[in-house]
């Protein structure tokens, strides 16, 4: 041991004590066995409790040596003496005298365990924590009982099956008080069940006197007791059914009373009642009352007559992913008591034509066990009759093959099939060939035919005339051939007014967009409900072929479409970056506008997945694959955000926060179009700010006066001249944003071949010239008419379709040269969802053929 050590705890001189933390824990790690062991005799005397030296000296050691256990990462090595350290203290007095004074020996225990504890995922050290810090729980202090409940609750997510075997330890401490460490008992229950079991009349009693989180985890272990020993648990429903109105507890109980209901469900008859009106509160506890009411509804018919009316008036209340879960318990009823089935028949046949491929399914299978049944009690009818001596009428046709019989035999298949065609319901199985174990001759085709018939009079007469012709074939020559023999048999049963009208076809297979939208129905409409505040979505897509590969293109309108509106009729072009982001965003849209399901075949989504289809070579996923991933995260959003404001879409539209919806400017604001306009007309003049110059890195800022008006831009030079740039030469305006605030400092004019910056007093100022200059290009582009509609906007400069000359005025000074962009957006509003999504013959939407501009002069002007 070091000298240091051995000084402190041989002569217990606590002036020394504090340098033992200058030792290395090297050092001190090599003797920790010796120093654990005396620090063990030292607290290990009578006198020890009363003398306060040695336990300042004990309390400065044990921290020393847990610190080095840490540094030095040796606690399986050492763990087994500070087991041996925390035992000791069992021997002692652990009771608290006052409520914050607590003894000697119970700090010691609690700076041990809170070392040993940090270990909790090794296996090797709580082989041997676990079972002494179990012991403590027995001892007379509060505060130590609850620090070993959270060590041992943190100690079980690894090590269950160790608590496990000190179950009854843990049941005397939790029912004497310690309801806290009432969360490890359903992570052991499983392991060793049989303590609680004995107790869980004792458990059941705690709930009163145990706070939300100590109840969910005492409903948690009865859940389990539920599974496997509901009885025990039936004296205590009353209680339970308290907990109901709880929004925490009542899930939970829900399931506690299906398990027991479909155990013993004589038991929870008479609950019934106040199971069903929790729905009325919590509607998504429907399934679970459903299973419950099912499951009464099998202890008499009474009791499945209430059942079934409950159920069947929960089917027009209920969403679409319920249905099927009610329609199955429905189906289990009806099993037991098909009478049931004549009563509510047409109600359920109803949902026949549901957008769920989950509920016309279920409709199926009851129609099937409804025919299944009429087909039973005919039988049943069938079988009186003969025992009365009524036989039932059999056609027995022979017909022989050989020379002249084959004209026969084609008119008695026609027959035949003239029979089927009449007789809907009944089931025919045809046997070609020897079936096995026949001694039926080769070549025989046999034909039987029994079922209830639904054509009434009509299906009557067709046997009729069936028979008639069996018995005139059948008396022809019988010894000519021996050859080819069929023969077919027709039973015929009495008709009924509940048959079916058809047999039931086949459920068409259901494709992966349809179940993924059903699965996260709810969930697709509350993401692009919370997605509109911040993302505008586009009212359609195209897929334009460019000169080197495809690119979506999207199309934006404004919602309001006033009489004023820039973008009446017409919508805001976007060539975007990430077709993918904004496909998968669009097929939520479209499912969240649907009240039911969406597949592939239909027309919104088959015309997205073309478009996308579209894109194939220049993406890799498939439409299925895209539209059931994860949906876009928020740094996807800011994705879209960024394309958004690099194309400018917020200098037009902003949100209409209370309509929620996306609009230009002056449909937002028509208070503000008078201050822009003068005689109806866009006007606006004040001094400006223009970038000129011949070379880039020479350019310098002109202060000029402009005014826009008239269809014009005007501005007067040195030599008194005015240069005018008509609105019409304009392609584009766009807002030159700077900084964290992404406040206009400025404002770009695009033209055929030029670009013009400018610059003014103030960002209020920037963006009225940048309104007034959007109202008077939308105006000059669509003649002049009174309703703004809006132009074509797009930052991609060179995509050009022809090119026209911009010439300068008469007063000289700006010559300019250039191409404008003449092909318009379509002025065809789409009427809504449908058809949105555009695809060209046989790829792509549209054509843009793409030609740089000729000798593009770049001219910057500062506002």
């Amino acid at each position: 041991m070091h000298e240091l050590f051995a000084k402190v705890l041989a002569k217990k001189d606590l002036s020394k004590a504090g340098e033992l933390f200058s030792l290395d824990d090297e050092i001190i790690e090599k003797d920790l066995e010796e120093i654990i062991l005396n620090i063990q005799k030292i607290a290990d005397t009578e006198d020890y409790e009363t003398n306060d030296n040695d336990q300042s000296v004990v309390e400065i050691c044990i921290t020393r040596i847990t610190t080095a256990i840490r540094e030095t990462c040796k606690i399986e090595k050492h763990a087994e003496s500070l087991v041996d350290l925390l035992k000791m203290c069992l021997k002692h007095n652990l009771t608290q005298k006052s409520k914050d004074a607590d003894p000697p020996h119970a700090k010691i225990a609690s700076d041990i365990m809170s070392r040993l504890f940090t270990y909790y995922t090794n296996s090797k050290v709580m082989m041997l924590a676990i079972p002494a810090a179990v012991k403590f729980l027995e001892c007379d202090n509060k505060d130590l009982v609850k620090s070993v409940a959270s060590y041992l609750s943190l100690a079980t997510i690894d090590n269950a099956g160790l608590l496990a075997q000190h179950i009854s330890l843990v049941l005397c401490s939790v029912l004497k008080g310690n309801y806290l460490l009432g969360q490890v008992l359903p992570q052991i229950y499983d392991l060793n069940p049989q303590p609680v079991l004995q107790y869980v009349d004792d458990l059941a009693s705690l709930m009163s006197k145990c706070d939300n989180t100590e109840k969910v985890c005492l409903i948690q272990l009865l859940n389990k007791v539920a599974k496997s020993h509901p009885d025990l648990l039936e004296k205590h429903i009353p209680m339970l059914c308290t907990h109901l109105s709880s929004s925490i507890l009542s899930s939970m109980v829900m399931m506690i009373l299906v398990d027991m209901a479909l155990a013993q469900p004589t038991a929870v008859v008479g609950y019934v009642s106040n199971i069903q009106a929790v729905v009325e509160t919590q509607p998504i506890l429907i399934y679970q009352t459903a299973q419950i009411t099912g499951a009464v509804g099998t202890v008499s018919l009474e009791q499945a007559k209430k059942s079934m009316d409950y159920l069947i008036s929960k089917l027009s209340a209920v969403d679409q992913l319920v249905l099927p879960l009610l329609l199955q318990e429905i189906r289990g009823l009806c099993q037991m008591y098909p009478n049931l089935l004549l009563e509510n028949m047409e109600k359920i046949s109803r949902l026949s034509s549901s957008s769920s491929g989950s509920v016309r399914l279920m409709v199926q299978q009851i129609r099937e066990d409804y025919r299944k049944y009429n087909v039973a009690e005919a039988n049943k009818n069938l079988n009186l009759e003969t025992s009365n001596n009524q036989p039932i009428k059999t056609q027995a046709i022979s017909v022989q093959g050989g020379a002249g019989q084959g004209d026969t035999a084609r008119e008695k298949a026609k027959e035949m099939r003239s029979v089927s065609s009449q007789t809907e319901g009944t089931v025919t199985v045809i046997t070609v060939g020897n079936p096995p174990n026949s001694s039926q001759p080769s070549g025989t085709v046999s034909v039987k035919s029994a079922g209830a018939a639904s054509g009434g009079a009509s299906s009557q007469q067709s046997l009729a005339k069936i028979s008639s012709t069996s018995r005139v074939s059948s008396s022809g020559d019988q010894s000519s051939s021996s050859a080819q023999t069929q023969t077919v048999e027709i039973a015929s049963l009495p008709v009924t007014a509940s048959t079916p009208d058809r047999i039931l076809q086949p459920e068409m297979t259901r494709d992966g967009v349809q179940l993924f939208c059903e699965k996260h129905f709810a969930k697709i409409k509350q993401y692009i409900g919370k997605l509109n505040a911040t993302i505008p979505l586009p009212a359609k897509c195209s897929v334009v072929k460019g000169n080197h590969k495809r690119f979506l293109k999207l199309h934006f309108e404004c919602a309001t479409q006033s009489e004023q509106c820039l973008y009446s009729g017409s919508y805001f072009l976007l060539n975007t970056r990430f077709p993918k982001l904004w496909v998968h965003l669009m097929f939520l849209a479209v499912q969240a506008k649907s009240k039911f399901a969406l597949s592939q075949k239909d027309v919104d989504v088959s015309c997205l997945k073309a478009c996308w289809d579209a894109l194939k070579g220049e993406t890799n996923s498939g439409f299925l694959a895209l539209v059931t991933s994860s949906f876009p995260s928020q740094k996807d959003h800011l994705t879209l955000l960024q394309e958004l404001h690099q194309m400018r879409y917020f200098d037009i539209f902003e949100l209409n926060a209370i309509k929620s919806h996306w609009a230009c400017f002056v449909c937002n604001h028509p208070e503000k179009l008078s201050q822009l306009l003068n005689g109806g007309c866009p006007e606006i003049a004040g001094q400006l700010k223009e970038k000129k110059g011949k070379w880039m890195f020479f350019k310098r800022w002109k202060t000029r006066y402009f005014t826009l008006s008239g269809g014009s831009i005007t501005y007067s030079k040195r030599n008194s001249t005015k240069a005018t740039l008509p609105v019409t030469k304009i392609q584009s305006v766009k807002a030159v944003r700077k900084g964290i605030r992404d406040i206009p400092k400025a404002f770009e004019i695009f033209t055929g071949d030029q670009t013009y910056k400018f610059k003014a007093k103030g960002h209020h100022n920037v963006e009225q010239w940048i309104q007034c200059l959007h109202i008077a290009v939308a105006r000059s582009q669509h003649g002049g008419s009174s309703s703004l509609l809006a132009f074509r906007h797009s930052m991609d400069l060179g995509a050009t379709s022809s090119a026209s000359g911009i010439s300068s005025s008469t007063e000289g000074g700006l010559a300019m040269k250039g191409s404008s962009c003449s092909s318009r957006r379509s002025a065809e509003r789409p009427s809504g969802y449908t058809s949105l999504y555009e695809t060209s013959q046989p790829m792509v939407a549209h054509s843009l053929t793409l030609s740089g501009p000729s000798s593009r002069q770049v001219t910057d002007t500062k506002l």
